[in-house]
């Protein structure tokens, strides 16, 4: 193995367990530390109403928001020791004066928007026709089902703070400092394995992976991170509307 390729590896190897201990440390700091995420259940409750749920499931439900909360934490964290241990500054992904004005990012992100749910449409037809059906987390599909105040919270996790969240630590920090240590296609295969596994959703991870890229490529055509987080915002909304939408069988 070349020299070239050993450091490649040393570096993803070293993002990777980077990454991995901040996300940990972040849901330490919400979920390990008495009191944190009692005090933020309580908060959602008094945001969005007490769910009509049993007790446990209504604090799962509050719960919702936690992880993504805990991303946020994990990214600070993963700046800071970037910071601390990085030569110098790191760059943006792409040079401002390369950067699409706001009409056509707007329009890429658009593009990027139906690629990735074309894409993950796509996806789940040929694995049903596999014999291994993708299928949504029976958690999010509970809530939906529950509808008020358990919709809320999980609305109000999925179009705000995952976006936020999930693009700052996978796009913005992982993908990012990857593509500037050991190149492009290393940092979207990583970046896009990582948030496919932290979603914890074997029957959904293909689609995860997918999302993955295609929220990467989208920062990578654009080099602003706020697209990548519109593309997601839009693709997690429309992911709510399907489940919302009314069934055949008189469902919702």
């Amino acid at each position: 193995m070349s020299p070239a390729a050993t450091d490649r590896i040393s570096v993803i190897a070293s993002e990777i367990v980077t990454a991995v201990g901040c996300f940990a440390a972040g849901l330490v700091l919400i979920l390990g530390i008495p009191g944190v995420a009692d005090g933020l259940r309580a908060a959602f409750a008094a945001l969005f109403g007490q769910p009509v749920l049993p007790p446990d499931q209504a604090k799962i439900a509050l719960s919702m928001a936690l992880t993504p909360i805990a991303t946020l934490c994990g990214a600070f964290l993963y700046d800071r020791l970037g910071r601390l241990f990085d030569p110098g500054p790191l760059p943006p992904l792409v040079p401002a004066a390369q950067q699409p004005r706001l009409p056509r990012a707007a329009t890429i992100s658009l593009v990027y928007l139906c690629t990735a749910v074309v894409g993950s449409y796509a996806l789940g037809f040929l694995m049903q026709l596999l014999g291994a059906p993708i299928a949504e987390q029976r958690l999010v599909l509970d809530l939906v089902a529950a509808g008020g105040p358990a919709l809320a919270s999980l609305v109000f996790s999925a179009l705000a703070l995952a976006p936020l969240g999930e693009e700052l630590f996978f796009r913005g920090l992982v993908f990012r400092r990857i593509a500037h240590r050991a190149g492009m296609w290393p940092a979207l295969v990583t970046s896009s394995l990582l948030f496919a596994v932290f979603h914890g959703n074997l029957q959904g991870l293909v689609v995860y992976l997918w999302l993955g890229l295609v929220f990467a490529g989208v920062y990578a055509a654009t080099g602003r991170l706020s697209c990548a987080v519109a593309v997601h915002f839009g693709n997690n909304a429309i992911t709510l509307l399907t489940l919302l939408a009314p069934r055949g069988d008189g469902a919702t």
